[in-house]
């Protein structure tokens, strides 16, 4: 039987601080552990956030965020998308599973965040508008990793890309699809650079002809880096109504409307209230291309839209360069296929 003295009193005692210094060891392990483990992010909010040191798993809340993941080849890490990816040509096209994952929800509808936590993200892509702070917020609470991106310009874009690319381990990818901007801008600077006199004024309609952009829109920043004049950016910022008055006023040299514009283009050239207007007499309206995806949506891709928006605001500067080429190019960089292997179609 074991008898208790005072020599055995100091042995526990000993083995308890022996326990201790290895429980405190072990703490400090575990805690250098996770540190090491985690990085820390500035997101386009302006929000610094920590994430995974290797992000595995990742859900996009929105089109456009899916653009980028793809773009940068990290498509084998998403496991949830926002609603309506399978009507996306270009995502079934690219990656056909993103049809059958779980659905989180959208930007307009807002975030289920139980469905969301129940893939078990490592990242959670976020848009930059209404409850998206709120919604990073609870989800953070959660211990999801969050991060909200803004490419509502050539600019942004390009910094979401290099943010993205940095997040993901895919910096490589990332440098080759600045490298594709690089290329656009270069192209396009044949007619950005002209001074002022010589721009041609540029109307975009989104889906209703009296609906408009103005200021710090991509849409805006595309019409200007193609070297154009968009009249609504002097009413204020954001999106924008119209009257046709304003339109009679600026009188544009060419009318762009969206992809998702409700109406034909023969309605606008119809229509009695436009007769006079220069677009229209000089048959100088059109519809942004591409049934593949949206190029007036920011994304990647609006820069191929720049590129467009150029030749068709200014052929005589371009009458040498072979559009369809930089197209296809332009997608083999980003995704690894052609515009035409995408099944992407030319006007």
């Amino acid at each position: 039987m074991f008898k208790y003295t005072e020599k055995s009193e100091i042995l526990v005692k000993k083995l308890q601080s022996f326990v201790l210094v290895l429980i405190m060891a072990l703490s400090l392990f575990i805690s250098f552990s996770t540190t090491a483990a985690a990085e820390e992010f500035t997101d386009m909010m302006g929000r610094n956030v920590e994430l995974p040191d290797k992000i595995e798993r990742v859900v996009t809340t929105y089109k456009s965020a899916t653009q980028f993941v793809l773009s940068l080849g990290a498509e084998d890490k998403i496991v949830a998308v926002s609603i309506k990816t399978d009507k996306q040509k270009l995502f079934v096209e690219l990656e056909p599973r993103l049809a059958e994952l779980p659905q989180v929800g959208s930007k307009r509808n807002g975030i289920n965040i139980e469905t969301t936590a129940e893939v078990e993200p490592d990242l959670v892509i976020l848009y930059p508008h209404r409850d998206a702070v709120e919604t990073a917020e609870k989800l953070e609470q959660l211990g999801i990793g969050t991060i909200i991106i803004n490419p509502e310009s050539l600019e942004l874009i390009r910094e979401t890309t290099l943010l993205l690319g940095d997040i993901l381990d895919k910096e490589e990818q990332a440098e080759a699809v600045i490298a594709s901007y690089n290329r656009i801008d270069e192209l396009s600077n044949r007619t950005a650079e002209f001074e002022e006199k010589n721009k041609k004024k540029v109307y975009f309609a989104n889906s209703e002809f009296t609906d408009s952009v103005g200021k710090d829109m991509m849409q805006t920043s595309l019409i200007e880096k193609a070297g154009g004049i968009n009249p609504a950016a002097q009413l204020k910022s954001g999106f924008v109504s119209v009257s046709t008055e304003n339109i009679i006023g600026w009188n544009p040299d060419l009318i762009i409307v969206s992809q998702y514009f409700n109406n034909e283009l023969a309605d606008i050239k119809n229509d009695p209230k436009y007769q006079a207007l220069n677009a229209v007499n000089n048959d100088e309206v059109y519809r942004f291309p591409s049934s593949l995806e949206p190029w007036d949506f920011p994304s990647p891709s609006s820069y191929i839209a720049q590129l467009w928006l150029a030749v068709k605001i200014y052929p005589e500067i371009y009458q040498e360069l072979d559009y369809q080429k930089e197209v296809n190019q332009f997608y083999n960089a980003l995704y690894g296929k052609s515009f035409e292997e995408l099944g992407g179609q030319f006007e």
